[in-house]
Parts: structure tokens; C-alpha cells; sequence
């Protein structure tokens, strides 16, 4: 697990996190683990002082340590292993683990609806139907806001336009800025502080793992490659890989795109204005946030504004969306 990983940087940080466990269990790890944020110890109560203060803790622990960002392989039998992670979940007496298991079949739930033909035949397919709505309601359990999105994304794909308006308008309130964001390394003491009292304000201990998650954590949505619920729009963009964006950034491009269709000009120029507002929020999704908006001004007519979007997305310094080139390239040809 170690091999050629521990170096004389890291190897005391290592020994004290051991420690912690041997000694205190799963309070030591967590103790250790933001202790090594180069935060003064008196911002963290003792771990001692209330079980309420550990669990809260270990909670924002695991969110800080999920990271699903890899593309699902298509040839995985993903019914085979919600299986197991259910027969799994059944085994386990640990409230921690039963939630870990329970967002982690919600995650897959996610990709297996995508990996389902498309949802453009539906209403003559009763089978496919109820296996979208199975999935998709299963998703709905992983946070607060992707499994919504994606759900909008099937109504949009549908062609229910109002549904998804409704949809994207129910996550857009969630986007609030106390949420906690799965995945995020707190970068300084400050808003480490900052997201466990947010949390702490926003949950109680005796609530489960997830609604702890559906409560208070947001997560980009992920599109996986060949994604059956991306926008027809946007397909280009899962064309060679998958796709992350912000929750807010898909939800104003979902607004706009509906608005487009069914020709309400002034709200489709309030979600493009919105959306094109967003574009400095993440370093790591700059580039795919930059594209969308690219997408939704050649949608428009605006092709100078467009070409600037995929210009600027092609110079981001963090994960460059393969789709800006394409898109560049076709608008130089047109």
C-alpha cells in the first residue's frame, strides 16, 4: 500500500496517523488527519468532548477523500455489482459503512442510467422506461444536486421541457455557498473551519450518512463518454471522454437550452447571462464551464462570442475540454 510512497517529507506525518490509530481508532485518524493542516490544534474541539463532534468530523473526512472522476468501463455488468453492494450492505452493522455502501450503489445507479440506450424511445418501451426511472431514483440518493441534474437532463432529453426547468430551478436552490463540496481539499485553515461549521449548522448526528449527504453536500455531475442523457447539444463533448461540470454551470445551460426550444428569448438571454457569469468559479472545470457557454452563444447566433469561449477554454491551465478545438476548428470552416 506504501510502496514508494514514503519518503523522509512524509514518513512522520505517516508514523502520527498510525499512531492515532493504534491508540484512539477512528478518532486518531481523523485527529491526525486535520491536524496535519497546519492548523493550531484549538480550532478543533477534543475528541473527547462529545461523540457528536467525531462524527461529524469523520463525515467531512470521507467527503474529502471521494473522488468518482474515472470513466466508467461500458463493458462492466453494473448489475452484478449493485448486487454485491447491496448483499454487502445487508452484511454491515456499522452506520458509517452502511452509508458508504449506499452512496457508492447511488453513484453506479448514475452511470448505469447512462449507459442505457437511448431515452428517445421510451414511451413505447415499458421495460426501458421503469429501468431509467429505477436508476435515476437511485442517484437521487447521492447528494444533494447530480442525481437531480441528471434527471433533468433525462427531461430534457425527452423533450419535457417544463419538467426540466422545474428540475434545474430545485438544484440552482441548493447551490447555496454553506454547502459542503465532495471531493474539495481544503486548501487552509480558514475554510476547512469554515465548511465543518456550515456542516455542523446544517445536520445532526442522528441523522444517516445520507441524508446527511442529501442535506448539505453538492458534487459536480459527471457525464460519462457516449452518455445517454447528455443534451444532443452537447454530445460533441463526451465524444472521447467524460464530461464534469459544476452543478450550477449545467443547471443555467439545461435553462438556456430549454428556453431555446420552446422560444422564451428573454429567459434563455437571463440563463446564458447567468451561466457566462460563473466562468471563474473552479480552476478544474474552467475549461468545460468556458465551452458551455461557448455552446449556448453559437446557439444564439453570437459566433464572435462563441470563438472567444472556446479560445479562452483552449488556454486554461487545468484540465483542457477536448471538445473547445472541435469546436474552434468548425466555426473557423464555417
Amino acid at each position: 500500500m506504501f510502496l514508494g510512497k514514503i519518503n523522509k517529507y512524509n514518513y512522520n506525518s505517516l508514523l502520527r496517523v498510525l499512531n492515532g490509530i493504534k491508540y484512539k481508532g477512528i478518532s486518531g485518524l481523523v485527529q491526525n488527519l486535520y491536524h496535519s493542516y497546519n492548523c493550531n490544534i484549538s480550532c478543533y474541539p477534543s475528541y473527547s468532548e462529545t461523540s457528536e463532534q467525531s462524527i461529524l468530523m469523520l463525515d467531512i473526512l470521507f467527503y474529502k477523500t471521494t473522488n468518482i472522476s474515472v470513466n466508467p468501463d461500458r463493458g462492466l455488468k453494473y448489475h452484478k455489482v449493485l448486487s454485491f453492494i447491496e448483499s454487502l450492505q445487508h452484511s454491515e452493522s456499522s452506520s458509517l459503512n452502511i452509508g458508504v455502501c449506499k452512496f457508492h450503489y447511488s453513484s453506479i445507479s448514475q452511470f448505469a442510467a447512462q449507459l442505457l440506450p437511448s431515452p428517445k424511445t421510451i414511451n413505447t418501451n415499458y421495460y426501458l422506461r421503469s429501468r431509467y426511472h429505477r436508476h435515476l431514483q437511485n442517484g437521487i440518493q447521492r447528494d444533494a444536486v447530480t442525481g437531480w441534474l441528471l434527471y433533468a437532463s433525462f427531461y430534457y432529453v425527452t423533450e419535457q421541457y417544463n419538467e426540466t426547468i422545474r428540475l434545474t430551478a430545485y438544484v440552482l436552490s441548493k447551490c447555496s455557498p454553506d454547502m459542503v463540496k465532495l471531493g474539495m481539499q481544503y486548501s487552509s485553515e480558514a475554510n476547512t473551519y469554515k465548511d465543518i461549521n456550515n456542516y455542523k449548522r446544517n445536520v445532526h448526528c442522528l441523522m444517516t450518512l445520507n441524508a446527511k449527504m442529501k442535506t448539505a453536500v453538492v458534487d459536480d455531475v459527471f457525464y460519462i463518454q457516449h452518455s445517454s442523457l447528455i443534451p444532443q447539444e452537447l454530445e460533441m463533448e463526451v465524444e472521447d471522454n467524460a464530461f464534469i461540470v459544476p452543478p450550477f454551470v449545467m443547471s443555467h445551460c439545461l435553462r438556456f437550452l430549454c428556453y431555446h426550444h420552446i422560444g422564451d428569448t428573454y429567459n434563455r438571454q437571463q440563463a446564458l447571462r447567468h451561466l457566462c457569469s460563473l466562468q471563474d468559479v473552479s480552476t478544474h472545470t474552467l475549461s468545460n464551464n468556458l465551452t458551455l457557454a461557448g455552446v449556448c452563444y453559437e446557439t444564439s447566433g453570437f459566433k464572435d462570442a462563441a470563438f472567444h469561449c472556446y479560445d479562452k477554454a483552449l488556454q486554461c491551465d487545468k484540465r483542457i475540454c477536448p471538445s473547445a478545438e472541435k469546436r474552434k476548428s468548425r466555426l473557423l470552416n464555417i
